[in-house]
């Protein structure tokens, strides 16, 4: 990928099961192979490259925690007989993968586990905020002064097979996050490395 004058790429892999995040700085793009940093998510137990795609809202519909996070403390909740006052969500990406985009609507509601309602865009757009925001720690963590979303080219991975209307969505989806405003790149097949 030409990273032209941005600093480095970062790539959120949205998957239906997992998720993750990677980014590599432009002098990392120059080397063969590429080098690159991914996250490294403890699972408690275990530590993984990805996360459980799920997201837990609180009853206001504000974030409340992403993948690990959001799976453990769901099972606190539920123990506790206070989920149903929550929304959790689990593999809501699927509701994307409608045949040739049939049903996919800029106001189409989503149910979570329980069979509650939450608008779908801000479902997706609240866990890609989750994503880039834990990145940017990461990534300003390793650099001297703060990076900005100009600084950085966007990669978000897309099925090859969804539909137009899909891709629109996630597009959408990626907007309402304002960090990610006109610095969004959307690939079926991507590279790190410069062309």
């Amino acid at each position: 990928m030409e990273t032209g004058g941005r600093l480095l790429v970062g790539a959120i892999d949205f998957g239906t099961s997992y998720s993750g995040w990677a980014f590599s700085f432009k002098h990392e793009n120059k080397r063969s192979p590429p080098g690159a940093t991914v996250k490294i998510w403890d699972a408690g137990t275990i530590t993984t490259e990805k996360t459980p795609t799920c997201l837990l809202l609180k009853p206001d519909g504000t974030f409340d925690s992403f993948g690990y996070d959001a799976e453990k403390r769901y099972g606190e909740l539920s123990a506790k007989h206070l989920h149903s006052k929550y929304f959790f969500f689990r593999q809501f990406k699927m509701k994307l993968y409608e045949p040739y985009g049939k049903g996919i609507k800029r106001d189409m509601m989503i149910h979570d586990e329980i069979g509650q309602q939450f608008l779908a865009i801000d479902v997706f757009a609240i866990s890609l905020k989750y994503l880039v925001k834990d990145m940017m720690e990461t990534v300003n963590q390793r650099t001297v002064g703060e990076l900005l979303p100009p600084d950085i080219g966007w990669v978000l991975t897309v099925p090859a097979i969804w539909s137009d209307a899909s891709k629109q969505f996630m597009r959408e989806a990626a907007i309402k996050v304002r960090i990610l405003i006109s610095y969004v790149c959307f690939f079926e097949i991507y590279s790190l490395t410069d062309t």
